[in-house]
Order: structure tokens, then C-alpha cells, then sequence
């Protein structure tokens, strides 16, 4: 399982966001689906690492959260988050404490007394996710749109992208350059993969990847 414990970073001055976060987790495919823990905290288990990476995504969009990433298969699950416990629990509020003093604002930990090959897949998982989060913080305005306008039509050329965004096909180009767009969506499915083998290497279950598949 994967456990991800969000808190938003200064709410005292930016007011709360929580509720916006959680529509946009709401389409997740979750075991337990994303709630409000405590005050301006959010916490959900997912069992595909596809989808917690696009929690992750979803929470470092816009720079307001930290993010930890519990993982593990030591779980014992109640009716919401906040009435389950286990390792995966404990990691990812260990990391979500770590991220708060680093600029990515992520981390990734596998549950305690996790093999060494677990703990290594979940480093390299994480050292990818800082890294996606510098590019993703690096975006314009211009280049989310772009970003946004490719993922709902995966099928649509430049020039239908364009035609939709009410810009030249040049502009989406340099847009979709600029956004590092397809360095950005291979390197989410390299922290996916890293993700599914550290679990793997907690219990020897092969974890499902992207698309549900092992």
C-alpha cells in the first residue's frame, strides 16, 4: 500500500486550501479515498503507484503542500485513513516531516524495517520526484495550459492543440518545450516504476504498475 500524508505549507496566510485539493484527488482510484486528517492535513491510501504518483502531481502543482510517501504492505485498514494504522502510516508521517525542510517539498520512505532493497527503490523514487517537482515549478502559465490541453486530447496534433487554445501552433510547440512536457511524463513513469519495485521488495508481491499492470 501507499500512504500519502499532504500538509499545506503557511495556511495561517494563504488560507485553506484543503478543500480544493481534495476535488482534485477525488478522481483518484484509492483503497481509502483522500480526507482531511487535522486541521490543513490530507491523507489517502492508494495501492497503484500510477496513482500515487498523480496524488503526488496533484498536490505539487500549485507549491502549497508538503508531501510524504509511506509505503508498505504492513497495513491495517478501518473505514477512513484516520482509523487505519500500520508501517506505511508511520513512514509517511516521517516523511512528510522531512519534506517540510526540503525544497522539493517530497519524500519518500518504505515502512520500518524494510529491506535494504525497498529503502533503495523508494530513495531513487523519491530523488525522481524532487526532481519532476523543480520542473514542474518551473512552468508558466502558458506551458499548464499547453500541458493540460495535450493530456485531455493525447490523440489531438499541434495544430488542433492550437486551434483549441486560441494560439498559433508555433506557440504550443514552444510551450510544451518550455514545460518540458514529455521529459515530465516519462520521468512520472520512471518514479512509478521505482515505486512499484520498492513495495515489491517490501513483501514480494509484485505491485501494479501503470494501467494496473504488474
Amino acid at each position: 500500500m501507499f500512504v500519502l500524508t499532504i500538509d499545506q505549507i503557511d495556511s495561517r496566510s494563504e488560507g485553506d486550501a484543503v478543500p480544493r485539493l481534495l476535488t482534485r484527488l477525488a478522481d483518484l482510484d484509492t483503497v481509502l479515498p483522500f480526507e482531511r486528517t487535522a486541521g490543513d492535513e490530507v491523507q489517502g491510501v492508494l495501492a497503484d503507484p500510477a496513482e500515487a504518483v498523480r496524488a503526488w502531481h496533484a498536490a505539487a502543482r500549485d507549491q502549497r503542500w508538503s508531501v510524504g510517501l509511506g509505503l508498505g504492505p504492513d497495513v491495517e485498514l478501518g473505514e477512513s485513513s484516520r482509523a487505519s494504522r500500520g508501517g506505511p502510516f508511520l513512514a509517511a508521517r516521517d516523511a512528510v516531516e522531512d519534506a517540510k525542510g526540503e525544497d522539493a517539498r517530497v519524500s519518500v520512505r518504505a515502512t520500518p524495517a524494510a529491506p535494504e532493497a525497498a529503502v533503495r527503490a523508494a530513495s531513487d523514487a523519491q530523488a525522481v520526484l524532487r526532481l519532476l517537482a523543480l520542473v514542474l515549478r518551473s512552468r508558466t502559465a502558458a506551458g499548464w495550459r499547453a500541458v493540460d490541453a495535450a493530456e485531455e486530447q493525447p490523440e489531438a496534433t499541434q495544430e488542433q492543440l492550437a486551434a483549441g487554445l486560441g494560439v498559433s501552433r508555433q506557440a504550443v510547440s514552444k510551450a510544451l518545450r518550455g514545460a518540458h512536457a514529455r521529459e515530465a511524463a516519462d520521468g512520472a513513469v520512471v518514479a512509478e516504476r521505482l515505486l512499484g519495485r520498492a513495495l515489491e521488495a517490501c513483501d514480494g508481491t509484485p505491485a501494479r504498475g501503470p494501467g494496473g499492470r504488474p
